[in-house]
């Protein structure tokens, strides 16, 4: 865009360090527009009062309008968002806020533009550089978090009747159904059992498109009825790993059904044809969905926005991995691999993995996608048994250090060369990042990596589960309601907290990989793989090191072991017995629950 008018007449800016040096020159306040290709109300305001000849002229003539799309800036997205998309913000010369809204039409935006021109003080304010505020740090009136707490904040916000937390919206909380199912299969507690699932019934009953497939990204209504119907990579692949977690502790081929049709959108929907990965969402559509059925045979689909996102890509590579691994089917893992490949293909050792694949160079790297790339990787080690993925997770980390390390612990969202955004330390992806860590902790053997995740977890166990973030108090003008939106950073930091306090489960399988014997139990192993355990496949002649490293004899023939920490059950040498322990409600669980209870 670069100040070139549009096709409505307003002369959109890309975001970055021009934009502010004019607005310092000139005297202008940022207008920022924060939209997204599958946001119908976005079209709608672009349709409306971005076309309005009257706010083309204010915006033009009175502002510096900037123009982001939230999928490709989420940094952006989570600094300035209003509650909701469309969100408008105005900027200060250094990025703060001057004031905002969600969706506003054409009249109601005169009057709003007149306001902030005639309120915007005429003589530039000192200019504070956003990364001047990033050590910024809310008052410790807690000792700290606890797992426990979170699970209480989720039980006070639970909906008994129509599962999810709050009233409306509902979004997907994935998030906090992995901690549930996680938590219920360390204590054996039904009632968290019952929390995920009677949430997960809900988004399958409302948010399934039962013509088309795939599940629509949230819901406007408690019981989940009046779906967004906008469908998007992230949401898919979320649930799909979500419901085949589901299906492994409950055993309901429902959930297994839902699983499948996530990915089956992905594959038939949003596969693109010529890189193998996939696109990013499809476009809300409001009358095609609202069509009766039959019409909607002959009906132009929803448009796609084919833009290649890394770190969406590493979920949906996790989640077909996830589905090889409980189901057994081979098409699964082959376009897992794949993806695992071509995102490889991306990463560079200095400058980590772009955004966008095929990005040009210069954009800023974000954490989010690291850390899912990171978590992949893991996944497909614990699948294949192949070293080459668990060096790749590594060598992901190294890179996340390199890139986004602070010196006061955690890591930021965003690249410290990234100018123009206030420097914060997200919740949810500092998470993520803890358990991939402590899982890797246990597979490559090295305790600096859990040092490191523990460390990270106390950084933020001074926010949690009431703020998100952790940076300058007006880095955000206001989240979109954490609490309502399912403390999906809150229910990472304490699913990462369970099972690095209490170290994961431990399965190994050793022997022969060409063998029967190792190859059953390999496949019960995974299939047993479920939040807050770690599977670990190794052959003696492939990886004597790695076996001895364990204290296994690389003679002892094949076997899994079971273990938590340095404690392991005697070994296993047949995939009858090993389900008799990973089975849910076996024997493993009293046997996990009385481990770590010592």
């Amino acid at each position: 865009m670069n100040g070139k008018a549009s096709l409505s007449g307003v002369a959109w800016r890309d975001w970055g360090e021009e934009a502010f040096l004019a607005s310092r020159t000139d005297g202008k306040p940022v207008l920022l527009a924060l939209t997204a290709t599958w946001c119908h109300w976005c079209h709608v305001m672009d349709q409306t009062s971005y076309s309005d000849p009257r706010v083309i002229e204010l915006l033009n003539k009175w502002f510096i309008p900037v123009r982001v799309d939230v999928d490709q800036r989420p940094d952006l997205s989570a600094r300035y968002n209003q509650g909701g998309f469309p969100s408008v913000a105005f900027l200060n010369i250094d990025g703060t806020v001057i004031d905002g809204t969600v969706y506003t039409p054409p009249d109601e935006m005169v009057q709003l533009l007149e306001r902030i021109k005639s309120s915007y003080p005429t003589e530039p304010s000192p200019v504070a550089h956003p990364s001047d505020f990033a050590n910024d740090r809310p008052p410790q009136s807690q000792d700290g978090a606890t797992a426990g707490l979170v699970r209480q904040r989720l039980e006070e916000l639970y909906d008994p009747l129509f599962g999810g937390f709050g009233n409306e919206p509902k979004q997907p909380p994935w998030e906090a159904v992995e901690l549930l199912l996680n938590s219920y299969q360390r204590t054996g507690e039904r009632g968290l059992r019952e929390m995920a699932c009677r949430t997960l019934d809900g988004i399958l009953d409302g948010l399934l498109d039962q013509k088309d497939g795939g599940f629509f990204r949230y819901s406007v209504a408690r019981d989940w009825r009046v779906p967004h119907y906008e469908k998007m990579l992230v949401t898919n692949a979320q649930l799909a790993s979500s419901f085949l977690t589901a299906f492994q502790v409950t055993g309901k081929s429902a959930y297994k059904n839902a699983a499948l049709g996530a990915l089956n959108y992905l594959l038939t929907s949003l596969c693109d044809p010529v890189t193998g990965l996939f696109w990013a969402s499809q476009d809300a559509g409001e009358e095609y969905y609202r069509l009766p059925w039959d019409d909607r045979e002959t009906a132009a689909k929803p448009s796609i926005d084919t833009t290649l996102y890394t770190g969406w890509n590493a979920l949906a590579a996790s989640a077909l991995v996830h589905a090889f691994t409980v189901l057994g089917t081979p098409v699964y893992m082959k376009q897992g691999v794949h993806l695992l490949d071509s995102l490889w293909k991306e990463f560079d050792a200095t400058s980590g993995l772009a955004h966008v694949v095929n990005e040009p160079p210069g954009q800023p790297r974000l954490l989010a996608d690291h850390v899912h790339a990171m978590g992949a990787y893991l996944d497909g080690y614990q699948a294949t048994g192949d070293r080459t993925q668990l060096r790749r997770a590594e060598a992901i980390f190294e890179a996340i250090q390199n890139l986004f390390g602070a010196l006061d612990g955690g890591f930021y969202d965003v690249s410290r060369t990234e100018t123009w955004v206030p420097l914060i330390k997200p919740v949810l992806e500092n998470a993520l990042l803890a358990e991939a860590l402590t899982a890797l902790a246990t597979l490559a053997g090295q305790e600096t990596y859990l040092d490191t995740a523990r460390a990270t977890l106390e950084t933020f166990s001074v926010v949690v589960p009431g703020r998100s973030y952790l940076g300058a108090q007006g880095a955000r003008k206001m989240e979109e309601d954490e609490e309502q939106l399912f403390l999906p950073g809150a229910s990472a930091w304490a699913r990462a907290w369970d099972t690095m306090d209490s170290r994961p489960v431990h399965l190994v399988v050793v022997g022969d990989s060409s063998h029967k014997t190792t190859k059953g139990l390999v496949k019960v192993a995974l299939r047993a793989k479920t939040p807050g355990w770690v599977v670990q496949i190794l052959d003696p002649k492939i990886d004597p090191d790695m076996v001895s490293d364990l204290g296994f004899l690389g003679d002892g023939g094949t076997a899994a072991y079971l273990c938590i920490g340095k404690q392991c059950l005697a070994p296993i040498r047949s995939p009858v017995e090993l389900r008799k322990w990973t089975r849910p409600g076996g024997l493993g669980l009293d046997w996990v629950q009385s481990s770590k209870q010592e």
